[in-house]
């Protein structure tokens, strides 16, 4: 979700590094975490930490910035933030939203899904996952049938029946069906 942080009282630091960022962050298990995402074990630590090596690339990166009553951020979804409070009392109050409103289903699920379905094949199979999913999904060269009209596009088309198609024919696959 997109988040703007604003703060009511008191002051608050938010370190913030970018999606990219995340090989460097040492992030934690994905499933035991406080606040239900995963977290950077190691945006806390102090410079040279032996347990964090690869950390000292993303701390140039970060991005920190403190907060005073009356202030607010916008935290982009999928930034990695760290928030402190600094002082005794302090109030902060988020707004999240989710701007694209396709349905109900979330990109963090794929990834789940992924992790079961992807994450342990050999390498080469991955590597062709990989490739499909670029094509398909991520799409660095654009629309993978933008050689075809429009309406020769079937489920790859922008039509928000083509949602539920799509989804239909996920949840019939899970089933097993």
């Amino acid at each position: 979700m997109d988040n703007v942080a604003c703060v009511a009282a008191g002051r608050r630091r938010f370190t913030l590094f970018p999606p990219d960022a995340i090989r460097d962050l040492y992030v934690g298990p994905i499933d035991h975490t406080l606040a239900g995402q995963p977290i950077s074990l190691a945006v806390g630590s102090e410079p040279g930490d032996p347990r964090f090596p690869r950390f000292e690339n993303a701390r140039d990166r970060a991005l920190v910035v403190e907060l005073e009553p009356g202030d607010a951020l916008y935290v982009p979804k999928l930034w990695w933030h760290q928030v402190e409070a600094v002082g005794d009392v302090n109030v902060l109050v988020n707004f999240w939203w989710d701007g694209f409103s396709a349905g109900p289903d979330q990109p963090y699920t794929a990834m789940l899904l992924s992790l079961l379905t992807i994450a342990e094949r050999p390498p080469a199979e991955r590597a062709a996952w990989r490739a499909w999913f670029d094509h398909y999904v991520f799409r660095p060269d654009g629309h993978p049938l933008a050689f075809l009209p429009p309406e020769r596009h079937g489920v790859l088309g922008a039509s928000k029946e083509n949602y539920g198609r799509i989804r239909t024919l996920v949840m019939r696959l899970l089933r097993g069906g």
